[in-house]
């Protein structure tokens, strides 16, 4: 069985280049390895709900779902993103009714917002975390947000976050980046702006 690697949610994060859209922010618990998952506006809200502890005046969906499960006796024990294909990530809901247990496939940002609501883990494949993950210094969520550029630190931020910033900011980033000599993150910062060019 291939080794499973616990994450937690470490924030969202705006995403620039395309109107209702977030970046999910995953960091490995016991590692420096971090990753984006591109989800939507209603998945982004749900789950920024849950963070922020507040409460929408009617049930969202997720809320209906867990509240759904607990009728039928049946509780969320884990999440796992077991695959990812075309870059889109595939993740599975782990739920258990007594001794029986059950496997269910869902979207990774449905799966993420049920797991902070119900508190349970959520982890992923060490082979998908070896091609997506990226170490760096902090785990504390990157927010870029209508950030400045020289408030941005470039370094510290995924390829799926660099193409969350505007065509603009890279721009600005770039020039920043080859004035200071830091030419590992000028070559990224040119790919993330060729990838914004020919999107």
């Amino acid at each position: 069985m291939a080794s499973e690697i616990k994450i937690n949610v470490a924030g969202l994060v705006y995403n620039q280049s395309v109107v209702g859209t977030y970046g999910l922010v995953l960091v490995e618990e016991d590692g420096k390895r971090r990753f984006s998952v591109m989800i939507g506006e209603p998945e982004a809200q749900s789950i920024a709900l849950k963070m922020n502890n507040k409460k929408s005046p009617r049930p969202l969906t997720h809320d209906l779902i867990l509240t759904i499960l607990n009728v039928f006796g049946a509780k969320l024990q884990k999440v796992l993103i077991y695959d990812m294909v075309n870059d889109v990530f595939y993740s599975e809901l782990h739920l258990i009714k007594g001794e029986m247990s059950m496997v269910v496939d869902a979207r990774t940002s449905d799966a993420i917002a049920l797991a902070v609501r119900s508190d349970c883990e959520i982890y992923i494949k060490e082979e998908i975390m070896g091609i997506v993950g990226m170490e760096v210094e902090t785990t504390e969520p990157v927010n870029v947000q209508n950030e400045d550029p020289e408030d941005i630190d470039a370094e510290q931020l995924t390829p799926e976050e660099l193409d969350m910033l505007s065509l603009e900011d890279l721009e600005e980033l770039l020039n920043m980046a080859v004035n200071e000599e830091k030419y590992e993150l000028a070559v990224n910062l040119r790919d993330a702006i060729k990838r914004k060019k020919n999107a």
